[in-house]
C-alpha cells in the first residue's frame, strides 16, 4: 500500500505510553536480557499499521524479523509480527504497538466485513467514509478503512465540492442557486460539483438544475430505491450517493437500492482487535 505516516505521529504513539522512561524495567535491570517479541492474531483478522508497528520497533533499537503486509488476511492463532533485542527495549515497544494494532486492524476488520457485505448485494457499489472520525487519528484511520477494502468519502475540505442545507443559508432561492452552480462548475472544471438531499422531492429538483451527483441524507433504503429509478432517467450519467445511518446491519438493504455509492461514518467505531502480544526470554 502507498501510504506515509510521518515520523513524529509514530513518535507521539510511543511518547503517550513512555514519558520519559519504563520505570519497572528499569528498576528490574532489563538491559541485561535479551528478548523476543511477537503478536498473534485471537481471531481472524484484516491487518493495518505493521509497516508502522516496524517502524516504531527500530525507533526503540529492536530488531524486527518479519511481519505480514497491511491488507493481509489472517487466521485465528497465526503470529504476524516478531521483533528482537535488548528487552527493556521490548518492553518500550510492547504497548505501543499493541494499542496500534488493536485500534486498527479492529477498524480493517470491520470495514472488510462492511465491503462483503455491500458487494455481495452489488459488486460494483463504492463504500466511502466520511471524515468523523476521531480528532488527531486521521492518517491511521485512512490506512485501515483502504486496508479494508473502502476509500475516504471526502479526506479534507479541499478534496470535493459537495453542497450541505449549511451552505444554502447563504444562497437565496433556487433561481440564486442555479447561478452559484453555474459559477461552481465555470471555476471548477475538473471537479464534479455535488449537493445533499434529505428527500426524494428535493433531490430531483437538484438533479434537474445540473447537479452531478446527489447525497442523499437518511432516506430509508425504499427511498433510495425509488430515487435512484428516477434520477436515472432524468439524466444517466448522475451519481446517486446514500449517507447517514448505514452500518453493517442495514449495509445489505441499502446496497439493493443500486446506489452506486455508501458513505458512513460507521467503521470507525466498534470493537478492537483482540490480538495476543507475546514476549520471551532469549539468549
Amino acid at each position: 500500500m502507498s501510504f506515509y505516516i510521518p515520523d513524529y505521529e509514530l513518535e507521539k504513539i510511543i511518547e503517550e505510553d513512555v514519558n520519559p522512561l519504563d520505570l519497572t524495567s528499569q528498576i528490574m535491570k532489563l538491559d541485561r536480557f535479551n528478548a523476543r517479541l511477537a503478536y498473534k492474531a485471537r481471531h481472524d483478522m484484516v491487518l493495518c499499521c505493521t509497516e508502522e508497528a516496524e517502524r516504531i520497533c527500530k525507533m526503540l533499537g529492536l530488531d524486527v524479523l518479519s511481519y505480514k503486509r497491511t491488507g493481509t488476511c489472517v487466521t485465528e492463532g497465526e503470529i504476524f509480527f516478531e521483533a528482537r533485542g535488548r528487552a527493556d527495549n521490548v518492553h518500550l515497544a510492547w504497548k505501543s504497538v499493541l494499542r496500534l494494532f488493536e485500534g486498527y486492524c479492529g477498524m480493517a476488520t470491520r470495514t472488510y466485513e462492511f465491503v462483503q457485505l455491500a458487494r455481495k448485494q452489488n459488486e460494483n457499489i463504492n463504500v466511502v467514509t466520511t471524515r468523523k472520525n476521531l480528532a488527531g487519528t486521521k492518517k491511521p484511520t485512512i490506512k485501515a478503512i483502504v486496508a479494508g477494502g473502502a476509500y475516504p468519502h471526502r479526506i479534507g475540505l479541499s478534496e470535493t465540492v459537495l453542497i450541505f442545507d449549511e451552505h444554502l443559508e447563504f444562497v437565496n432561492g433556487d433561481e440564486e442557486l442555479k447561478k452559484v452552480l453555474n459559477e461552481m462548475k465555470a471555476n471548477a472544471l475538473e471537479k464534479k460539483i455535488g449537493i445533499e438531499a434529505d428527500n426524494f422531492e428535493t433531490g430531483i429538483k437538484y438533479i434537474k438544475m445540473g447537479f452531478d451527483y446527489i447525497q442523499l441524507d437518511k432516506c430509508d433504503p425504499k427511498t433510495v430505491e425509488k430515487f435512484v429509478k428516477a434520477a436515472k432517467e432524468i439524466n444517466p450519467n448522475v451519481t446517486v450517493v446514500a449517507a447517514g445511518g448505514i452500518t453493517i446491519q442495514n449495509i445489505e438493504e441499502y446496497a439493493k437500492t443500486g446506489v452506486e455509492v455508501i458513505v458512513t461514518s460507521s467503521l470507525y467505531f466498534g470493537k478492537a482487535a483482540d490480538i495476543k502480544a507475546i514476549i520471551e526470554k532469549i539468549d
